[in-house]
């Protein structure tokens, strides 16, 4: 009869230890709209306890007593069936006017490279300027090249 108390009492006390294992935290999500929502929201935003910027179910923030709240919050929003906010989101939705936020990047990226492109081949297609006799540059006669010539050859022999 002891072994069986034994393996009885191990029993119990593998039970007792597991049991918080199964238990859902208070501050815990509980649906899986929940867990969608909270990969788009933000910790902290509109608080000053933690202000991590951080996307909601990956804040490592130490000591971070935010997260719970809101991730508290999210559940009953979403057990009431309550719209959430845009204004924490950490990116916009690809629907309607924020759609802009998506697209202009992208937009901008090939108009400044069809810009970039345009400017270059018209400065390949400009004539090239006729050199003058002189081998200078037009508008220096000869004799005033000479002389600069002259005077470099005398300040560069000393």
């Amino acid at each position: 009869m002891t072994r069986v108390r034994q393996y009885a009492a191990v029993f119990v006390i593998l039970l007792l230890a597991t049991l918080p294992l199964t238990i859902t935290p208070a501050g815990a999500q509980q649906t899986d709209h929940a867990k969608q929502l909270g990969g788009k929201l933000i910790c902290g935003v509109g608080t000053t306890i933690c202000n991590c910027k951080q996307i909601l179910t990956q804040c490592n923030h130490v000591g971070c007593m935010n997260s719970a709240m809101m991730l508290k919050t999210l559940d009953e929003k979403v057990a009431k069936g309550d719209p959430d906010g845009t204004a924490v989101l950490s990116e916009p939705p690809k629907t309607g006017f924020t759609l802009i936020a998506w697209i202009l990047p992208s937009f901008y990226l090939l108009l400044g490279t069809g810009l970039v492109i345009f400017v270059i081949s018209r400065w390949r297609k400009r004539p090239a300027h006729v050199a003058s006799l002189a081998g200078g540059a037009p508008g220096i006669s000869a004799e005033l090249l000479e002389r600069a010539r002259a005077q470099a050859s005398r300040e560069t022999q000393d």
